[in-house]
């Protein structure tokens, strides 16, 4: 049986391809033989004509664009290891910020937290690893979602509670502490939807009506029922969305609000609270 060097292929197949970087083949081939990097460039080891096959098919469908998430079927985000495939979005740099702030927020003291619309559960469970005291539920419409979810829990060791439904129609008014959301918000005729990698995602999860802005409006409404007086909202949205954000926040009597960048220096986040008295 032929066999061949993995270092080698790492270097022959990315100078004939455009998308696939070395460290794509690296990872496509770490996730094939089940092994990390260090055996990877101590032993070199040796790559079956079948495996080399299946390399290669993987290799051209990441270079028809398809996330190299959802080839190696797994994602780092925050401090966890997530599993992902095509029935959620693959969890972005960019969202860890809403952790990061909520963190920066509040204490370890006991709260009631909804991470809306949850996907892979990537912002519920990376703040159920920070603060164990905090009950939190992640909901999604999406049953194979919420499976997604559910897996990547188990793989954590985290406890989380999972409830299906579309934005907050399951849950009685004045229910949470915090809601945290990362909704829709790509315009549907916005030509991101159709560029490599965006393609290939659930479409549900990202585009929303009135160019992009209606189930953030939706969440923002619902969210004013939902939290408890002096309750806080944090909501992930488009680069260039940041003042329609506060101005639904504002319609909606949220007060305190604050807007956060992201990585590259991009409004990506905004936060309010509520009072009802």
């Amino acid at each position: 049986m032929d066999e061949y060097s993995s270092l080698n292929q790492i270097k022959l197949i990315s100078n004939n391809t455009k998308l696939s970087t070395e460290l794509d083949i690296e990872l496509l081939i770490l996730n094939l033989l089940s092994i990390d990097k260090n055996i990877l460039y101590r032993d070199d080891p040796r790559l079956s004509s079948e495996k080399l096959k299946e390399l290669k098919e993987l290799v051209q469908r990441r270079e028809k664009g398809e996330p190299l998430a959802y080839l190696v079927k797994g994602i780092g985000f925050w401090s966890l290891d997530l599993y992902v495939d095509e029935n959620v979005l693959v969890p972005r740099p960019e969202t860890e910020i809403i952790v990061e702030k909520v963190l920066e927020d509040f204490n370890a003291s006991e709260k009631k937290v909804l991470d809306l619309g949850t996907g892979s559960g990537a912002i519920g469970l990376s703040l159920s690893k920070e603060r164990v005291g905090w009950e939190i539920y992640c909901s999604d419409k999406s049953y194979k979602a919420l499976q997604v979810a559910s897996k990547n829990m188990q793989s954590n060791s985290l406890n989380v509670s999972f409830i299906h439904s579309d934005w907050l129609e399951a849950f009685a008014p004045e229910t949470f502490d915090i809601i945290i959301c990362n909704p829709p918000y790509i315009d549907p005729d916005d030509p991101r939807v159709h560029s490599d990698g965006l393609k290939f995602e659930p479409i549900s999860a990202l585009t929303s009506a009135s160019k992009g802005l209606n189930d953030i409006e939706i969440v923002i409404s619902k969210s004013s029922e939902r939290l408890v007086n002096k309750g806080s909202l944090y909501l992930e949205h488009g680069y260039d969305q940041s003042q329609q954000v506060q101005s639904l926040l504002e319609k909606y009597n949220f007060s305190d609000i604050r807007k956060f960048k992201d990585l590259n220096g991009d409004d990506r986040v905004c936060s309010g609270k509520i009072k009802k008295c």
